[in-house]
């Protein structure tokens, strides 16, 4: 089956994680599946019209057209959009005929991809991300713009929100069509648990302590670098009693800088602070500090937080309070492995990817109640808050650095590779082309 894929919200180099979720869905389609990525952005510094590159990605190839943008907006949104013609073309010439059109996320793209189905007949599926539906958006998602996204959506042959509560505000929209949820998926070779850290040195000590006597010293002062006594590792506690990583980790600082210690709240946003209020739990953190000092806040963000980092100062929080700035995918697993819990005080969100990377690593959660989350956070896997609820993120946290040791990691693996592994998403979502291109 032939698909071509719309994105809304796709990479771009000045921001690499702009809709890499929907990325992720198109490379976890099976290899039955052959899919193209077609978008149109502003190049820079051009001579050309337009240039057209093809990126190849991990199970899809990327038909990326640059233009030299025109300096009136109405000219610039003309062009590009004869511009997705003439892509709609090369691809049919270089690729295949697509079978169906995948849009993800509907504004604004979805004017292509209704435009082609009233020029050319291509029946498209959306699936949708968007917070703009929820009630805390009701005053931007009015007048013409609701008028278009509510026509695209409408026109779609299936909708595959990535919850049902997605799907209930779009409903009360006005969005009268055919829905399949369908969750947000995660690479679970990637996301997932942590090896006990000191398993082998367990080990080494039962094995040292069955020695006589005589061997036994000798043994345990060592030479190589990873004895007991031999070079710098410092022995630790079961990965059950663990309480934190050593900073160096993460922050590449010196080799003995550790904080065995402390226990290691983590939270990975954007630091939008109007969608992920990460102000609020700058506030909680504060109060926490003055009841405990043993935890750290660790944070990879997207982008430059000057204001939060001049508060974490402000109110002398540097020692509990890290930033990361911009992490790997394998630097993000590895954060999560060293997490004792992951922390969302968000406003709004729809099911958000960082909380199905948290299950895939066995980290429980600790989130406000919006949006599709509480669809997946059970008492089994974490602590449900009400929204902008400062107080019960402070008993949360409290709970959680007292008794996040007692969740069943496994089992939270294991509800995740059921529910978000990557290769169920993808078979999910192709049967759901099946549905459409064979009736």
């Amino acid at each position: 089956m032939n698909i071509l894929h719309l994105l809304s919200w796709f990479p771009t180099p000045d921001d690499p994680t702009l809709g890499n979720f929907c990325v992720r869905m198109i490379d976890a389609l099976p290899e039955d599946c052959h899919s193209v990525i077609l978008s149109v952005c502003d190049g820079k510094n051009m001579t050309k019209s337009f240039e057209v590159k093809e990126i190849p990605g991990a199970h899809h190839t990327h038909v990326q057209i640059y233009i030299r943008p025109p300096k009136i907006n109405a000219i610039r949104k003309l062009k590009m959009l004869r511009m997705y013609q003439y892509g709609l073309k090369y691809i049919k010439k270089r690729f295949f005929k697509p079978d169906l059109i995948h849009l993800h996320v509907t504004y604004p793209l979805g004017q292509v991809a209704l435009l082609w189905k009233k020029l050319s007949g291509y029946k498209y599926v959306l699936t949708e991300h968007w917070t703009i539906y929820q009630p805390q958006n009701k005053d931007v998602l009015v007048g013409k713009l609701k008028r278009k996204i509510v026509k695209i959506a409408n026109n779609a042959e299936l909708i595959m929100p990535v919850s049902l509560d997605l799907q209930q505000c779009m409903e009360g929209h006005g969005v009268n069509n055919r829905f399949k949820v369908i969750y947000n998926l995660v690479n679970t070779d990637m996301f997932k648990l942590r090896e006990p850290p000191c398993i082998d040195w367990l080990r080494r000590m039962q094995s040292i302590s069955s020695l006589p006597t005589s061997l036994r010293r000798n043994d345990m002062q060592g030479s190589t670098e990873n004895d007991m006594h031999g070079g710098n590792e410092q022995p630790c506690i079961d990965s059950s009693l663990r309480t934190g990583l050593c900073r160096n980790d993460m922050q590449g600082s010196k080799k003995n800088d550790v904080h065995t210690w402390k226990k290691h709240i983590l939270h990975i946003s954007t630091l939008r602070d109007e969608a992920k209020n990460f102000s609020g739990i700058l506030r909680v953190i504060e109060r926490l500090r003055q009841q405990r000092d043993d935890f750290e806040l660790h944070v990879i963000h997207d982008y430059e937080a000057p204001e939060f980092k001049a508060f974490v100062k402000e109110h002398h929080l540097e020692d509990c309070v890290i930033f990361h700035g911009k992490k790997t995918s394998a630097e993000v697993a590895e954060a999560y492995q060293n997490a004792d819990f992951f922390v969302l005080f968000s406003n709004f969100e729809n099911l958000p990817c960082v909380i199905v990377e948290a299950f895939a690593s066995g980290v429980p959660v600790l989130s406000t109640s919006v949006g599709g989350i509480a669809e997946i956070l059970s008492p089994e896997r974490g602590i449900l808050i009400p929204q902008g609820d400062e107080n019960a993120l402070l008993q949360g946290m409290n709970q959680l650095l007292d008794h996040s040791s007692e969740y069943d990691r496994e089992a939270i693996r294991d509800y995740a590779i059921k529910t978000f592994a990557a290769q169920n998403i993808g078979q999910q979502i192709f049967e759901a082309y099946k549905e459409v291109v064979i009736p």
